[in-house]
Order: structure tokens, then sequence, then C-alpha cells
């Protein structure tokens, strides 16, 4: 892969990104005002986030169609945004504890969050949960 393609890859990437996080904001913004709290609404939006961000990255970013390798794919996706997710996490919970103002403002917590797992999404989705031998036909792919 070339640099211009790696780079065209990453802008797609981060756009996905942002139709997420912009998804992850208002969802966690609506559950927190309806009085979620800070983790619930986290974790809640998170999960929205994510499915829609598969979605997204299977279709216009690495673009692998295979219907028969759906559940494998999105397997190795929510692995690697469970470790981003982590990063996500503790910058976000790290940012609210030591900026305690922050808690009346959570969105910028999960604003760093989100950028700070983003360089651990991007290699984990193209090396591995979208790797070219998941794309590999299968031997009933063959029949």
């Amino acid at each position: 892969m070339t640099l211009r393609s790696t780079r065209s890859l990453l802008a797609r990437f981060m756009a996905v990104g942002g139709a997420g996080f912009a998804l992850d904001a208002l969802s966690f913004q609506l559950l927190f005002s309806a009085g979620g709290g800070l983790v619930v609404s986290r974790l809640a939006s998170a999960a929205i986030a994510i499915t829609l961000t598969w979605f997204l990255n299977r279709h216009f970013v690495f673009r692998t169609h295979a219907i028969n390798r759906m559940g494998a794919e999105y397997s190795r996706y929510l692995a690697v945004q469970t470790v981003g997710l982590a990063v996500n996490f503790g910058v976000y919970f790290l940012m609210l504890d030591v900026f305690t103002p922050l808690q009346t403002v959570p969105i910028v917590a999960l604003a760093a969050g989100a950028a700070a797992a983003l360089a651990f999404n991007f290699l984990g989705a193209r090396l591995w949960a979208f790797r070219l031998e998941s794309a590999r036909p299968t031997l009933s792919d063959r029949q």
C-alpha cells in the first residue's frame, strides 16, 4: 500500500470516525441530560457509535462486502474497539478526575478520549479487523 493510498484510507477512516463521534456525542448528551449518569450514558453512546462506524468502515473505507464474513469481521472490529475504548475511557475518566470542572461539560473529556484512541483504532482496523486475509474466498465461496 502506497503512502498516498494510506493517507486516503486514513482520511476516510477519520471521516467515518467523525460521524461516529457525532452520533456518540449526541447520544451521550441526550442520555446524560435525561439522567443516565456519566458511566451509563458513556457506555450506551459508545455501543451505538461502534456499530455505526463498523458499518461505515466496512462499506466505505475498507470495502469488505462479503456477507458470510460479517460476524467474524464484526467480532474483530469489536475487539479492536474494546481496546480503543479502554484508551478512550482512560483519558475520559482521567480528565474528569483531574479537571473536575469538566464534570459539568463532559463533552470535552469525551473528545479528548476519542482523539487519543484514533491511532490505535486505525491500525487495528486496517491490520486486523478488515485485514485482506478476511477477503480471501472460503471453500464454500468456491463452489
